[in-house]
């Protein structure tokens, strides 16, 4: 499992990249109306998201992104505020 997540934002095309792992070949599954969801080709992991039109979405408020997730916190963040 991923340690870090990396976010990414490339203004010419207004999209925004979150990364779950250290990129690498996917292929695209689009879940919502240009939110596309990055998957390993043979495991189907995601390996992260992309949105397309972000700064548009910004301007409309709040945005929902048809996904759920689990989060934990590294055992080095754990060792540091005692859990």
């Amino acid at each position: 499992m991923a340690e870090d997540i990396k976010i990414s934002y490339y203004k010419p095309s207004d999209e925004l990249n979150i990364i779950f792992d250290e990129p690498r070949d996917s292929v695209c599954l689009e879940i919502s109306d240009e939110i596309y969801l990055r998957l390993d080709p043979k495991t189907n992991a995601v390996l992260g998201l992309t949105i397309l039109n972000f700064e548009e979405r910004l301007r409309n408020k709040t945005q929902t992104i048809p996904i759920s997730g689990h989060f934990m916190l590294p055992k080095k963040t754990k060792e540091l505020i005692g859990i």
